[in-house]
């Protein structure tokens, strides 16, 4: 049986992201996640990741520690073999039926769940909502909407769970341009977008 996913039809998000069609969407950014959570139906992944009318949403979640970016590695054993080796600065992945009733909403279980599957963090830590990631420029772009939460760590400490998935290390936020063109394309987003954009606002 094929793992059914969150998803929304194009045509709900045409309006927010004709404009930016690669970028970080800010503006809006709780209307969309609105529209989502009153409009989203559940597909087939098999068909959903070649079906260019919809749109599957992705909570993706950027550790940091101050000045310190946690930076993934995603290995060979990951579902999406489009990513295999490439570098990430997001955790995330698809929000699916079972996704946990503890929370306020189905996208925030997602995120939980996902984040407690792939890394062990210490708490209490700090999630922001910061935008939407929009990449129509590549094939997995078109078929999915990162939904951006920024989290902040209290602690150095941390463990990744899916070891055979990917692997993970602290690094500064001025050697982050240093793997920039190893980086998958949402990372890129947040990269330019958001990190350099709070450096550029002197921000953290």
């Amino acid at each position: 049986m094929s793992e059914k996913v969150l998803a929304v039809h194009k045509d709900l998000l045409e309006s927010y992201f004709q404009d930016i069609p690669y970028g970080l969407i800010t503006n809006n950014r709780n209307l969309i996640f609105d529209e989502v959570l009153k409009n989203y139906c559940f597909l087939d992944r098999d068909k959903a990741e070649y079906d260019y009318n919809y749109r599957q949403i992705i909570p993706y979640i950027v550790v940091r520690k101050g000045d310190l970016y946690l930076l993934l590695k995603r290995l060979d054993k990951q579902t999406e073999k489009r990513l295999h080796g490439k570098y990430s600065l997001g955790i995330g992945g698809h929000i699916n039926p079972d996704c946990s009733d503890d929370c306020e909403n189905i996208i925030m279980g997602g995120l939980y769940k996902e984040l407690n599957e792939e890394i062990a963090l210490k708490k209490p830590f700090k999630l922001t909502f910061s935008g939407i990631i929009n990449n129509e420029k590549s094939d997995v772009g078109k078929v999915h909407v990162g939904f951006l939460y920024i989290l902040d760590a209290n602690s150095l400490e941390f463990e990744i769970l899916e070891k055979e998935k990917m692997t993970g290390e602290w690094i500064k936020k001025e050697q982050l341009s240093e793997y920039y063109e190893y980086l998958e394309g949402w990372s890129q987003i947040v990269f330019d977008n958001y990190i350099e954009e709070m450096a550029s606002n002197d921000g953290l």
